[in-house]
This record gives C-alpha cells, structure tokens and sequence, in this order.
C-alpha cells in the first residue's frame, strides 16, 4: 500500500532529525546500524523498551542487557553461536553448521550470523567464551608470520 503524501512527510521529519543528530555527533553510520538492529527487534524488546522509557528508567538498558547475555550463556537448552562469514549464508551451510556445533556442544544451538567481508573466506564461530577461527585472514597472518621467522641461508646443508 502506497505512503499518503502525509505519511511521506511525517517519514522524512522523522528521518530528518536523526540526521541531524547524528551528524551533530559524528555517528551517522553507527546510528544507522544501530536503527537497522532495532527496526528488525521482536515485540518484546520493544515491550521492554518502552516500559524502560515510560519509567525513566532508559539508563539501565546497559546492565539489563549485560545480565540478559549472562543469562543466555548459562542457559542449559540452547547455546547460541555467532558464526562470522565472508558473505551471506546459504539455506544448506546454515543447516551443517549448525548440525556440525549442535553436535560437538551437545545442545540446540541458534546461530547468530555476521557478515564481515574482511576476513575473506572460511568462518570464525564463538559459543559461550570461546572462538574457533578458520578464516582465511587468519591463515594468511600466520603464514605471513611463519614466513617472518623463517631465515633463508645460501646453500644447504646434508
């Protein structure tokens, strides 16, 4: 259904101000991923949220927020797991994955997936404090530091 003309203008005054705003502060893109975060936020986050704000109590979303990641660490039925990529997943490595982890932890596992182009290729997984790191940035740092170490003699030796 098509934005009413009205619609558009309360959209953009809204969009408008958080311009402003964020460039007064120097974070416009921050803030712009931190809008794409909220915009795709369950109902209860927003329930939440707005009991906070109604009770002027917004200053505690930090603490709540560290005791809810603490809470789901030691939750017993499902481990979730930060799987970062190159690219976007597919249907089928998002299945092996979490087939693959679901498997070696023993739990259900929800994946929560990032796409960070900078390590080129492979995947880097993170469940309850530790990290399995197969990228390929990773593997070239370390032939780059193997190759650092290594001393190249003339001749050889028997």
């Amino acid at each position: 259904m098509p934005n009413s003309r009205m619609q558009d203008r309360v959209l953009e005054t809204y969009a408008r101000s958080l311009m402003e705003a964020a460039k007064d502060e120097d974070r416009v893109f921050r803030d712009l991923n931190e809008l794409e975060a909220i915009s795709n936020a369950a109902p209860e986050v927003f329930a939440v949220l707005m009991s906070l704000f109604e009770r002027g109590q917004l200053d505690l979303l930090p603490q709540i927020v560290a005791l809810f990641k603490e809470m789901t660490e030691e939750d017993e039925d499902v481990v979730g797991v930060t799987v970062t990529t190159a690219v976007p997943l597919d249907d089928e490595l998002r299945r092996t994955i979490t087939e693959k982890c679901e498997g070696d932890l023993g739990r259900k596992v929800f994946l929560i997936e990032k796409v960070d182009p900078s390590i080129i290729g492979g995947l880097v997984l993170e469940a309850r404090g530790q990290r399995r790191d197969v990228s390929v940035k990773t593997q070239l740092r370390a032939a780059r530091e193997a190759l650092v170490s290594t001393s190249i003699t003339n001749g050889g030796e028997a």
